[in-house]
């Protein structure tokens, strides 16, 4: 019988080190395949992160957000989520979301719509905002349209500057576009986000690990459809 064969030393290095450098391929081959699956996944997709809306409004600004003074997720969006900042952050300079409140919720809708309209021609948006929120939502104190009035008042807003505005004519103007608008985009609920007349970003499709991180990936979808 012919004695057993020594093995070549060489050889078992060679095997070795092809059988490394396979690992390593299909390790990457492996890492490659999954960044491109995360990557897929993170680009929005119509049905999901957003839906076309059934008109199209040609002469829309970039981002239009109808909301309501009663609604809670609206209160949350330009609050504790911080959405509304998040968007306006991706916007071309210069831009910024353009808010548009939806007056048939509740029983003083049309008159904080009214409201919204003085705050808009005032550039006081940012002063009265959230306390106009607290006041329909928390303290419920919006009893009349003086109560209104009063909100702006409490917020720094002069009486006679707040009468004024709300007698004029350009705030009339802003009130019927407002309602216009509502009706031209088909506005169902609320809060709407609605991207170059044409996108709705659907809230409930919006994916983030917790509350912090949800206006940023709003925001992300928004500035998506921007360039889409």
């Amino acid at each position: 019988m012919r004695g057993v064969q020594p093995v070549n030393a060489n050889f078992i290095k060679e095997d070795a080190g092809m059988l490394k450098k396979l690992i390593l391929t299909m390790l990457c081959c492996f890492l490659a395949m999954n960044t491109l699956k995360t990557a897929q996944a993170a680009v929005p997709e119509e049905g999901y992160q957003y839906n076309r809306i059934e008109h199209f409004v040609a002469d829309a600004p970039p981002v239009v957000e109808f909301f309501s003074f009663y609604c809670p997720p609206c209160a949350a969006f330009s609050g504790r989520l911080g959405v509304t900042q998040a968007t306006e952050k991706v916007l071309p300079a210069g831009s910024r979301v353009v808010k548009y409140h939806v007056g048939y919720m509740g029983q003083f809708g049309e008159a904080l719509t009214e409201a919204w309209s003085v705050a808009r021609v005032l550039g006081v948006e940012s002063q009265v905002e959230m306390p106009l929120f607290k006041a329909v939502q928390e303290t419920k104190s919006i009893k009349s349209k003086a109560d209104i009035r009063q909100v702006f008042i409490d917020s720094g807003i002069p009486a006679e500057q707040f009468d004024a505005a709300m007698n004029s004519m350009v705030v009339r103007a802003m009130t019927a576009t407002q309602v216009q608008a509502v009706k031209a985009f088909g506005v169902s609920g609320t809060p709407s986000f609605i991207v170059k007349g044409k996108y709705l970003v659907r809230n409930n499709g919006i994916a983030s690990a917790t509350e912090a991180e949800y206006g940023t990936a709003f925001a992300k979808v928004v500035d998506f459809l921007l360039n889409k």
